[in-house]
């Protein structure tokens, strides 16, 4: 029996965002365990677990079907939540809330992408808690479409996979896996991030909950970053993706302004300084040239104190397009600086280290520059490339410290 299930349980352990989103969950409902559950008409099947109660499941481990309100929703199809099941008109009496011990308690079914019903995203907790907001739910239910969404390409990917495996070798595989997970994220994850907004701006709304979103939301935008990355890089090579073309002002600054704005929104207790002057057409890949942007920015937001004023400028000048990021009160080790040729080796206990690897190889293929150095008591990074790009791009220094 157990091989029946153990593949929709090893389908939902390759979703790299599910613990991600476990953990928003707990940290936004405030219940302390969360689980990702296969419900089948026989079975209830813990398939991801984050357990900061001790509840005592593990990814595999069941329950008894009939003791549990999924099995319920696996009927009816509709969310399940409440906050104190000893004073609930319907939970008091419900025997789920008696056998378990819990008072909070919220459920939203899984569906694929076909409309066919997978199991529960759910959250519980042995302690009362405000878990019926309605922002909540919504939350819940949206990560729940993500993880369906995410099923149904897994599944789609292994069958794809195994018809190419006596074709392709496993490089090739590996890239092809990484490429169409990351694209079939990006739709999904920038509507949440979307929400998230919405959520936060919603008029009326508390100030710890507000806080609680803002954190959701900056999660939610450092995940859509990082799917962006791993679409342009397989085995530490970077994709090619679009080749440069003569862009308008026009339409290289609207790109822009959207990853500044972008950034502004995921960091909103962050001070920053942008400005954007575009006057001249370029020739690049303005997709690209926002996650360089994007990349110069975080590398200093990392290391600078929460109160620090980051300074983001964008202009052309003459001849070139210039990127300029800087903040005061923190210098930029030279060690750090020494190799372009790979991601750069985290210090150790130091979570934070610097990273201008994806940006310079965009810089290589731009035929730019990035520089750092010291300036106002602080740091500066920039980077410059020519408006007009030569055909044959061969520029193995694309960095420089100063």
């Amino acid at each position: 029996m157990q091989t029946e299930v153990q593949p929709d349980v090893d389908t939902v352990g390759r979703i790299a965002a599910v613990p991600k989103i476990l953990e928003v969950v707990t940290r936004i409902t405030g219940l302390r365990f969360a689980a990702v559950a296969r419900v089948t008409d026989t079975r209830w099947i813990a398939c991801a677990v984050r357990d900061e109660i001790a509840f005592g499941l593990v990814p595999g481990g069941e329950l008894d079907l009939r003791t549990t309100i999924c099995n319920e929703i696996r009927g009816h199809h509709q969310p399940v939540v409440f906050g104190h099941a000893s004073a609930h008109p319907r939970f008091a009496t419900h025997h789920t809330p008696r056998i378990y011990g819990l008072e909070s308690y919220i459920s939203v079914p899984i569906h694929r992408a076909d409309g066919t019903f997978f199991g529960t995203l759910c959250a519980i907790d042995p302690l009362p808690s405000r878990v019926e907001a309605p922002e909540t739910l919504q939350m819940m239910e949206l990560f729940a479409e993500l993880i369906g969404t995410q099923l149904e390409s897994d599944e789609q990917h292994a069958l794809g996979q195994a018809a190419l495996s006596t074709a392709l070798n496993v490089a090739e595989l590996r890239e092809r896996h990484i490429h169409e997970v990351s694209e079939d994220l990006k739709a999904p994850i920038q509507a949440l991030v979307m929400d998230a907004y919405l959520i936060r701006t919603t008029p009326g709304l508390d100030a710890e909950t507000r806080e609680r979103v803002a954190d959701m939301e900056t999660s939610l935008w450092r995940m859509a970053t990082v799917v962006g990355g791993i679409n342009d890089f397989a085995h530490d090579k970077l994709v090619t993706g679009a080749p440069l073309v003569l862009t308008p002002a026009a339409t290289l600054a609207i790109e822009l302004q959207r990853v500044l704005t972008q950034l502004a929104s995921a960091y909103p207790r962050r001070p920053l300084a942008t400005g954007l002057q575009i006057e001249a057409d370029v020739e690049c890949d303005p997709e690209r040239l926002g996650q360089l942007l994007v990349n110069l920015g975080l590398n200093l937001i990392r290391h600078v104190a929460v109160d620090a004023t980051v300074s983001i400028e964008v202009a052309t000048t003459a001849d070139a397009l210039v990127f300029t990021v800087q903040a005061p009160g923190m210098s930029l080790p030279g060690d750090e600086l020494d190799s372009m040729a790979g991601p750069m080796a985290r210090r150790a206990h130091d979570p934070r280290s610097w990273d201008f690897f994806i940006a310079g190889e965009i810089a290589r293929t731009h035929g730019g520059r990035i520089a750092a150095g010291a300036h106002a008591g602080g740091t500066r990074l920039s980077f410059e490339m020519p408006l007009r790009v030569a055909a044959d791009i061969d520029m193995p220094a694309t960095f420089a410290a100063g």
